[in-house]
């Protein structure tokens, strides 16, 4: 039952005197709107306000290690603009699975040491297109992940643009200081781990053009990661 039946309800329950007809004032139906406003009103602005903390890295739930480890495996493909975007294409073509193999072959042996979780997960999340991670980086990141139409081969370009790098890799290593249990370490250990498996399977991604890894770019991001994670855990203190 809806705000409005609810309201009508306690509305006419108020107002009935056992009589055949009920007259409702325009006062009361005026009360009743205000009311209306007033619930609708505070949960669109708790809902605001969940948005907004989930994308300062302020939510009540960090962000899911395997999303982590998908945002992590673009940027260790450097797939900061549109001619270095991952094309993300349907599951079940043999095309869209070989890309979403590869992208989340890093992505899961980073979730698996983070989480200290290595049963993986079912085929059917580990895809880019209608998966589960790949929604929640866009609920947390908003534009500074990028998806957008690929005219070309029908599929979609998948991409963190440059100049939203450095606010990226701060809200990663942020929100990963919110886990107790994570050292830096552990953190330095699973990106490795990230890195050997997305070269591992990059095969899948070099004969359609798509790998784009520096080994100096790959070290100034993992500095550059684990720098902001230590600033997290310090003004976590």
């Amino acid at each position: 039952m809806g705000v409005e039946a609810r309201l009508m309800l306690a509305l006419l329950e108020d107002q009935y005197a056992g009589e055949d007809h009920l007259i409702l004032t325009v006062s009361d139906i005026a009360t009743a709107e205000r009311r209306a406003m007033q619930i609708y009103r505070t949960w669109a602005m708790a809902r605001l306000s969940q948005v907004v903390a989930l994308r300062r890295g302020q939510g009540s739930e960090v962000m899911q290690a395997i999303a982590v480890g998908v945002v992590i495996a673009l940027l260790v493909n450097r797939s900061d603009t549109k001619d270095r975007a991952v094309i993300r294409g349907d599951h079940s073509t043999a095309d869209g699975q070989q890309v979403d193999s590869a992208i989340f072959a890093g992505a899961e042996a980073f979730a698996a040491e983070v989480s200290r979780n290595r049963s993986s997960r079912a085929t059917g999340e580990q895809r880019l297109k209608g998966g589960y991670a790949l929604s929640e980086a866009r609920r947390r990141l908003a534009d500074h992940l990028v998806v957008t139409p690929d005219g070309n081969n029908g599929g979609e370009l998948l991409y963190i643009p440059a100049e939203h790098r450095h606010d990226v890799v701060e809200f990663l290593g942020r929100d990963l200081a919110r886990r107790p249990r994570l050292t830096q370490s552990l953190l330095a250990s699973a990106f490795d781990l990230l890195v050997a498996a997305y070269r591992g399977a990059a095969g899948q991604l070099a004969h359609r053009g798509m790998v784009f890894e520096r080994s100096t770019d790959t070290r100034s991001l993992k500095e550059d990661l684990i720098r902001e994670f230590l600033k997290g855990q310090r003004s976590s203190l």
